[in-house]
């Protein structure tokens, strides 16, 4: 196998472990079962809030220590966070331990993260290259996401327990970064010589700024097309949690022809992300139709797996080399703001027209399609005056 295949390889299983979040979200209704005295709420805080909490300042902290150390040898370390952090529960029945095993969890989860796409602006330099293999990233961050739902749920049906056995995947990733990624040390800068520091530009900001704002409507996607299936009374919950593994499969297909879109249509690239993005929510919002649901959901996986790796590659292309590493961490870190308020944001946001006959997740999603389609104009734009 080629160095460059190798290299290719070793990021993709490792990205397999980006979005572990989720991982037990299909196993939730058991695990609040479990608990009966705890409220269901401090139970999602803890297995599903937590960890993604702990995950932004984690991609600064590792944006620093990309300085220090190789990125191999700190990928390592966040998958064994993720790996000791997410299978810890299997042995647990007190909650405030779980709680901090999913703490050292999104540790793990905010490495990985930063890591993967570092990785690839370090080893690919041709932009073509660089955006097929940034696209392939969301295609495996996606394929995982499938992966944990369906292996979860099932596992979820011995016991609740047995459910957190499905972080052992990351053995896997693991064995794949020992053997396949190189082990590129930073450069010791001699104290003769000055420091390269890390140069922020403009552009670098608004593109953050952009996805940022796109994640806090896109996110709510992901918070809301499941309960309003069960509300439209469409069908049960097992049909509504299916939504998320056709949002997923959505991504890991775009994902994978990302490369060729985005060579195809070029800067209008980020119109076509932001224009599924907003179909797929709007039709989710007031088309009462199971099979439009799903539709609408491949769309928004497919927007995800267009706008975020756009959004990481302009990031990473507006400062100069030296400091791109660190911009795709802050990239990431507001990717990840984006997720975690936007459910506090839209919620709010919704509020304001529910009185107009629709219900709150109705509304919510109807602002989410304004909110990711003013993000989507600001990476837009941005990558034109780029």
């Amino acid at each position: 196998m080629k160095e460059k295949q190798k290299i290719k390889l070793g990021i993709y299983l490792c990205s397999l472990l980006m979005m572990g979040a989720i991982a037990v979200a299909s196993n939730l209704a058991n695990i609040i079962a479990a608990f009966p005295d705890v409220a269901p709420t401090t139970i999602v805080a803890y297995l599903i809030s937590l960890p993604c909490l702990i995950v932004i300042p984690v991609t600064l902290i590792t944006g620093k220590l990309m300085n220090q150390f190789s990125k191999k040898s700190l990928i390592i370390a966040g998958i064994l966070f993720w790996l000791i952090g997410g299978v810890a529960p299997y042995f647990l029945n007190n909650l405030t331990a779980i709680a901090i095993m999913r703490a050292i969890f999104g540790v793990g989860i905010g490495m990985i993260q930063t890591l993967c796409a570092a990785l690839v602006v370090e080893n690919f330099e041709d932009q073509a290259e660089r955006n097929k293999t940034m696209g392939n990233v969301a295609a495996f961050q996606m394929l995982g996401t499938i992966i944990f739902s369906l292996v979860a749920g099932n596992l979820g049906a011995i016991g609740w327990h047995v459910a957190f056995l499905v972080h052992l995947i990351a053995v896997i990733s693991l064995i794949g970064a020992i053997i396949l990624l190189p082990n590129n040390i930073p450069t010791k800068q001699e104290s003769s010589v000055a420091k390269i520091k890390f140069v922020a530009t403009k552009f670098m900001w608004i593109w953050t700024l952009g996805l940022m704002i796109f994640m806090i409507g896109g996110q709510t996607y992901v918070n809301s097309a499941s309960a309003i299936i069960e509300e439209f009374k469409l069908d049960d919950s097992i049909a509504a949690g299916y939504s998320l593994d056709i949002f997923a499969l959505g991504g890991l297909l775009m994902g994978l022809f990302f490369g060729k879109v985005s060579q195809k249509f070029g800067k209008n690239t980020l119109l076509i992300g932001g224009g599924l993005m907003m179909l797929g929510v709007f039709v989710i919002a007031l088309v009462p139709n199971l099979i439009v649901s799903y539709i609408g959901a491949f769309l928004c996986g497919a927007s995800f797996s267009i706008i975020i790796p756009s959004a990481l590659n302009g990031t990473a292309g507006s400062v100069d080399s030296e400091s791109s590493e660190m911009a795709v961490s802050i990239a990431t870190c507001a990717q990840n703001i984006g997720m975690a308020i936007s459910p506090y944001v839209m919620t709010s946001l919704g509020a304001l027209i529910v009185s107009w006959g629709l219900s709150i997740n109705q509304a919510t999603l109807l602002f989410a399609v304004d909110i990711s389609g003013l993000g989507m104009l600001i990476l837009y734009f941005v990558n034109k005056r780029k």
